[in-house]
């Protein structure tokens, strides 16, 4: 484990430890599982009578793999900082084994981020009494949340230096955790997110303001980025903003932890809830429509669609001025061949 800051070599927790690599021994020691263990890095010790079963279990570890995860995403879950996890070691009296890098755990973060994860002796009971809520409920194992789960711990296992356009790829993460959470519809993301954020965080004046501010801000960093542009200066500004970043890696984390809280985990249910919270006013779908409307450049489109919701629109000048000669040319030819004016 990488970039812990405590106030002690030793966080112990009920069912396992964080101990600090502190000395040369420890060193040692560490190495004889985790060949590239440095000083000051951590390890995460955990004891089992037995392998606990899980079905599907094809690495023969049973549940041991996903009890490492699930660790790492309520350490995420519950405070801010670049904690990373690097290796997984197996151990039993006959044998090991060495998990494989995967996108969640790896050895891509460093282990000197100036975003530590700052982490107590005396938070160990009071992370664990924020954890099990969080692991038993209903949501936990819900579709909506496995995506959520993926995408934070992906970005959370990504370097991030808002120095270098190359590695703020972490926004799009927490981005896609953020709208897996809360927003199941595709029009009208950005707003959906800030309003619902808004309703399931209890924000109001100043906060709340400040807060759908950043989101909007860093959906538009990811939008720029997933759209193949490269952000401009006041992207990388915001970026580079050590207080606001803080500041967006709690919220993820804030409104995460509120939708397993809160959010249903059918599907059906959950989008009547995040309905409930917010939908879109039919003055904004007008807008918005109104706003489609007037980027069409073609007339006979512009026409036929007015024609689809019953109503004809009123002729352009150029339109009006063509009928009416259209309307003389036909009398003139009329008179010419003898028939009769036609009465109004």
């Amino acid at each position: 484990m990488r970039n812990i800051e405590s106030d002690t070599n030793r966080l112990q927790f009920t069912s396992f430890s964080i101990e600090r690599i502190a000395t040369a021994g420890d060193l040692r020691a560490a190495r004889q599982f985790f060949s590239e263990a440095m000083r000051d890095e951590w390890l995460l010790v955990r004891d089992y009578d037995a392998i606990p079963p899980l079905d599907e279990a094809w690495s023969g570890l049973g549940a041991i793999p996903n009890d490492v995860e699930d660790v790492l995403l309520l350490l995420q879950l519950y405070k801010s900082g670049d904690l990373a996890f690097v290796e997984v070691h197996v151990t039993t009296p006959t044998n090991s084994w060495r998990q494989y890098p995967y996108r969640a755990i790896s050895n891509v973060v460093s282990n000197n981020s100036t975003r530590q994860f700052r982490f107590k002796q005396v938070g160990c009971a009071s992370w664990e009494e924020f954890e099990e809520p969080l692991r038993t409920a209903p949501q936990w194992k819900s579709n909506w949340f496995e995506v959520c789960r993926r995408f934070l711990l992906y970005g959370g296992a990504k370097e991030f230096n808002p120095n270098f356009q190359s590695d703020v790829d972490r926004v799009i993460d927490y981005a896609t955790a953020l709208e897996a959470a809360i927003v199941p519809e595709s029009d009208f993301v950005s707003r959906r997110l800030r309003e619902r954020t808004k309703v399931l965080l209890a924000l109001n004046g100043e906060g709340a303001a400040t807060v759908q501010k950043l989101l909007t801000d860093m959906y538009g960093i990811r939008s720029t980025l997933v759209h193949g542009s490269f952000l401009n200066q006041g992207q990388l500004s915001l970026l580079q903003d050590r207080d606001q970043w803080w500041k967006y890696e709690q919220v993820v984390r804030d409104l995460l932890v509120a939708a397993l809280r809160n959010v249903p985990s059918n599907d059906k249910e959950r989008r009547l809830y995040l309905t409930s919270l917010y939908d879109l006013s039919d003055a904004a779908r007008a807008e918005k429509l109104r706003q489609d409307f007037a980027a069409i450049k073609d007339e006979d489109v512009r026409r036929q669609l007015c024609l689809t919701f019953g109503y004809i629109p009123k002729e352009s000048s150029q339109e009006s001025r063509l009928r009416r000669g259209w309307q003389k040319w036909k009398r003139r030819v009329n008179q010419f061949l003898g028939f009769p004016a036609r009465r109004r």
